[in-house]
């Protein structure tokens, strides 16, 4: 049976879904071989191919691209934690030369097709090797620490809780993973904590 998936949308960025991977204390690894990190990539949206990558690739190859994925991701999370926090020389030069290599390996190519009377442009990725397939977590990093405002992304409040979000609210005041989860835990904590101080 293949692990639950948590909601797309809790994290707000495909960057911040991926260190969202690693196994917590109420879950599975999210990327346990190369098949379950091929469904990730396609339910986040980072691959529309899966079927390609599935006819160019053997599972071994993809196993050792799930792999690098899980140790490329446990590389990200201090530097997303330091540039959070506000660390100006996050990510250094030794990632950022990292991260090149992977782009490096990868291609993308456009394409022109017509659907009846539309025409689309389509921006696709290339895989020259299963490694190219660590490029679409790549990319989506380097977008967050391109474009990303790092006083929006937040690990959750929750005790133990090691997900982080993008707090694309409002007011920016967003402080849970999910308040059906974390939020609601806190509720029940405050709540419990105030009735044992009303009993005399």
């Amino acid at each position: 049976m293949e692990p639950e998936l948590p909601p797309l949308g809790l994290s707000d960025h495909p960057a911040l879904a991926f260190l969202n991977t690693a196994a917590t204390a109420e879950g599975a690894e999210l990327i346990p071989d190369g098949a379950g990190y091929l469904r990730w990539l396609e339910l986040t949206g980072l691959i529309d191919d899966r079927a390609a990558v599935l006819n160019r690739f053997s599972a071994a190859e993809l196993d050792a691209a799930a792999l690098e994925a899980v140790e490329l991701r446990e590389r990200l999370r201090p530097v997303v934690q330091a540039w959070a926090g506000g660390d100006p020389t996050a990510p250094d030069e030794a990632f950022l030369a990292a991260w090149n290599a992977i782009f490096a390996e990868s291609g993308r190519s456009l394409q022109i097709h017509r659907s009846g009377a539309v025409v689309d442009l389509e921006d696709r990725w290339t895989w020259t090797t299963s490694r190219s397939l660590l490029a679409p977590v790549a990319q989506a990093a380097a977008d967050l620490f391109a474009h990303g405002d790092r006083s929006l992304v937040r690990n959750c409040e929750g005790p133990e809780c090691p997900l982080w979000f993008y707090d694309r609210t409002k007011a920016h005041r967003r402080r849970w993973c999910s308040m059906a989860t974390c939020g609601n835990r806190a509720k029940v904590r405050d709540f419990r904590a105030r009735a044992t101080k009303e009993v005399p």
